[in-house]
């Protein structure tokens, strides 16, 4: 009798045993929703990460990416994320301003600062600091920012200067300081960007670098395309994980998530850029579109008037807003003195001069 119940409890441990084995190699699957779509570079990208995630972890976390639109709408998606919907998301900040406004400036802003300014305040002068802050609100951990490649003016006729533009509407997320040259300013989803522009509900567009636009048609659709990017300069993507199911992972699954994230970081800023540069070449040599650079004079007062609609804002949102662009504007009384009297040796030369050759003799 003493060698059964000896045999029964012996199977019994090796029953529960067996039983804790299999749920501690059960993979956890989380879902991403991503603002891109599956066509789009970008997304193709979060799909690869995802994939060197599982093989580093040994197939213990699976993260299954999803485009936008998938669960939730584009300006749904953090606070979706943050209740827990789905376990990750990669979208732009300024889409949460509803909750915490100072979502705006820490992501993007008429006539910020170029995509190497916003990287370096971002990792050295406090910048992610204050970004985490704003997403504890909705119970989100930061994972990576994405700084984007220069964006582009989709338009229909070639608007040379903001005063050839009065009197037209534009597609944009901050339109008060369009109002002062007398631009209507209309506020789109990315759902709805394409048949904007398409239909003549807005004479210009913007959105995201060339490379982007094509993928969402705009080039099919657009005669010209206008810089400098002056509506939102260099925006930033965010990285996002849902709190509570970050807390579930264990410690080194965590470092791999964020390594694999942080990783490609520069990846999505350097794609655009040079993929933007190669369309840009190519719609021009097949006369499909015409690229124009208006003159950056006209900036000059608009950035003071830009300051004067800032301090409004730090008056009426105080918080992480006023933290936010005093943070900003330390950064810049340092960092642009520097910045002008360093710079490379090529700026402000024609391409030809740069190159030291016509690269139509070669």
């Amino acid at each position: 009798m003493k060698k059964v119940i000896l045999f029964l409890t012996a199977a019994a441990m090796l029953a529960v045993m067996t039983t804790v084995s299999g749920a501690a190699d059960k993979p956890v699957k989380w879902r991403m929703q991503v603002i891109h779509s599956n066509s789009h570079s970008d997304f193709q990208q979060n799909v690869a990460v995802a994939e060197r995630i599982k093989k580093a972890t040994g197939g213990r976390l699976e993260i299954e990416v999803a485009p936008n639109g998938t669960y939730v709408s584009s300006l749904e998606g953090f606070q979706a994320c943050g209740e827990g919907v789905f376990e990750m998301h990669s979208s732009w900040p300024v889409y949460a301003k509803g909750v915490e406004y100072a979502f705006l400036p820490l992501s993007t802003g008429n006539l910020q600062m170029d995509s190497h300014d916003r990287y370096i305040w971002l990792y050295e002068a406090g910048g992610w600091d204050i970004m985490q802050k704003a997403f504890d609100k909705i119970n989100l951990k930061l994972l990576a920012i994405e700084v984007w490649g220069t964006e582009v003016l989709m338009a229909n006729k070639p608007y040379q200067s903001l005063d050839d533009m009065k009197g037209t509407k534009m597609r944009t997320s901050d339109p008060r300081l369009l109002a002062e040259k007398g631009i209507a300013g209309i506020t789109l989803p990315l759902e709805e960007v394409f048949t904007g522009l398409a239909s003549g509900t807005v004479d210009m567009a913007e959105f995201g670098h060339l490379k982007y636009n094509m993928g969402l048609g705009l080039t099919d659709v657009a005669k010209y395309g206008i810089w400098p990017d002056f509506w939102n300069v260099h925006f930033v993507t965010t990285v996002v994980v849902n709190k509570d199911a970050w807390n579930k992972l264990p410690e080194d699954v965590q470092m791999i998530v964020e390594m694999a994230f942080k990783s490609d970081e520069f990846n999505h800023w350097t794609k655009s850029q040079y993929n933007s540069a190669v369309a840009m070449k190519e719609l021009s040599e097949s006369g499909k579109m015409e690229f124009i650079r208006m003159d950056e004079a006209q900036f000059v007062p608009l950035r003071q008037k830009m300051y004067e609609i800032e301090k409004s804002d730090v008056e009426k949102f105080g918080g992480l807003t006023e933290e936010t662009y005093n943070s900003i504007y330390d950064f810049w009384s340092v960092w642009y003195p520097y910045k002008t009297k360093a710079a490379w040796w090529g700026q402000g030369l024609e391409p030809q001069e740069q190159m030291g050759f016509d690269p139509a003799s070669r």
